[in-house]
């Protein structure tokens, strides 16, 4: 006869006995829309090769932008990923995006430049078989004028490098806020603290740079792949529990 119960009428009985917090049987359990994280990587540095095997072994993907002229560019930027690896990337689903064709402080440069810079980014893509919808600001240095360059330029969204989490929908797609860009001082354990501190519905953009250990010349903008991995396992955990879930830029905005 329980079972015939209207959830009203249990609800009432639960409560004559104080239980009026308890879920009756069979209702739904209420949970929190879970957090989104976007995993972003700036530059198409050549360190950021051994991502690809670690996204796929977690089942995730991420939105890698490209400086174009840095690839396959010979002696001048030995350290940038290869237009073949590029294209493994985007074979394992994951979002390659736009970072100007040579990653000036863009408000420093003219009209012209800044349209050379920007969409000749995405047209260089084009030229490679990726339609690119994602843009990220180089230094995270832009203004409203480069904003409309960049909507101009046929790109869905720009993304910062700074400012924190973003809410879904964005309050503004072409200045698209970012928690602070990870390097070597950071731990595991602060990294998971930003995801766990958001609020549930709230959308968490994190910036990599190289994944790997230091090597001479190289910058603070750095995590070990040890690192790096522990925290896609943990990621990928918390996604299991259902708190968050795994986007890129470009299947957030559109």
């Amino acid at each position: 006869m329980a079972n015939r119960l209207g959830v009203g009428v249990v609800t009432a009985a639960l409560a004559s006995v104080g239980l009026a917090g308890v879920a009756p049987v069979g209702a739904a359990p209420s949970r929190a829309a879970p957090r989104i994280v976007s995993l972003t990587f700036d530059d198409g540095r050549v360190s950021q090769g051994v991502v690809d095997g670690l996204l796929a072994s977690h089942g995730m993907v991420g939105t890698f932008y490209i400086i174009t002229h840095a690839v396959d560019s010979g002696g001048d930027h030995p350290e940038s990923l290869t237009w073949a690896q590029i294209d493994r990337l985007a074979h394992d689903g994951n979002e390659i995006g736009g970072h100007t064709r040579t990653h000036p402080h863009l408000p420093t440069l003219n009209h012209g430049d800044q349209i050379q810079e920007v969409c000749g980014s995405r047209q260089d893509l084009s030229a490679h078989g990726f339609a690119a919808s994602s843009f990220a600001y180089p230094y995270g240095d832009y203004n409203p004028a480069i904003e409309q360059v960049v909507n101009s330029c046929g790109y869905a969204s720009g993304r910062g490098a700074w400012g924190g989490v973003e809410t879904i929908p964005p309050a503004d797609r072409y200045a698209l806020r970012t928690l602070p860009n990870v390097t070597d001082q950071d731990s595991v354990a602060g990294l998971e603290a930003e995801t766990t501190a958001a609020k549930a519905g709230q959308w968490l953009q994190y910036v990599f740079h190289d994944i790997g250990d230091a090597y001479p010349g190289g910058d603070q903008y750095r995590i070990t792949t040890a690192n790096f991995t522990a925290f896609l396992d943990w990621l990928g955990r918390e996604r299991n529990q259902g708190t968050i879930v795994i986007k890129t830029i470009g299947s957030v905005v559109h």
